[in-house]
């Protein structure tokens, strides 16, 4: 049963990289192209796609935890951060959805909302982390960590395009993105380490 847990937290963590990795491109595309440009277009997609990508990683591993669930601290911070940036995540596809189809202010909001939920989840989660005595918790955390700062920058970002300083608020959020790619990478990384020496 432990085997599985660890699988499930794996794959989800590389599903989170995946999905970060096409925000960071749709962000690049966005921040690159002028509104109502065909790129611009395409970069809030895959900005929606990628968040979707990323919710379902998400999700994985609070399945995961919850299977190797003993009651301890750590990995209950650890279930209530993942489900936290699942439900950010999927928020930002709402809200990004909704800012490029129907109504750009209330996407916003609920983009920043999505940001929030998200960057307070990415802390629980490296709370967690850093109470656990495995190999690789500190390198997890590290990882962890990065992500929640760097979803503090997307937020800043977005709170900058809705107050109307739309190009630089795009240039954060696109800086955030790719650092939190990096951070769900070196958090990826950790765990592959921890699942190679535990099986």
């Amino acid at each position: 049963m432990e085997v599985y847990g660890d699988s499930i937290i794996l794959i989800g963590a590389w599903i989170q990289v995946l999905g970060a990795g096409i925000v960071s491109i749709g962000n690049t595309l966005v921040a690159m192209g002028e509104e109502g440009e065909l790129i611009d277009e395409v970069g809030g997609d895959l900005y929606a796609i990628g968040n979707a990508i990323e919710a379902t990683g998400d999700s994985l591993q609070a399945i995961g935890r919850t299977n190797l669930s003993g009651g301890k601290q750590e990995e209950m911070l650890g279930i209530l951060g993942s489900w936290l940036q699942a439900a950010g995540n999927a928020s930002n596809v709402v809200g990004g959805a909704q800012a490029i189809s129907l109504d750009e202010n209330e996407g916003l909001t609920i983009d920043i909302i999505g940001g929030l939920v998200q960057t307070i989840g990415a802390g629980f989660e490296a709370q967690g982390s850093s109470l656990s005595q495995s190999a690789y918790a500190r390198l997890i955390t590290t990882g962890l960590t990065i992500q929640t700062y760097a979803l503090s920058i997307e937020t800043i970002g977005l709170l900058f395009i809705k107050r109307k300083r739309i190009k630089l608020g795009e240039k954060i959020l696109a800086l955030g993105s790719y650092a939190q790619t990096a951070g769900t990478i070196i958090a990826a990384i950790g765990y592959s380490k921890e699942f190679q020496i535990k099986y």
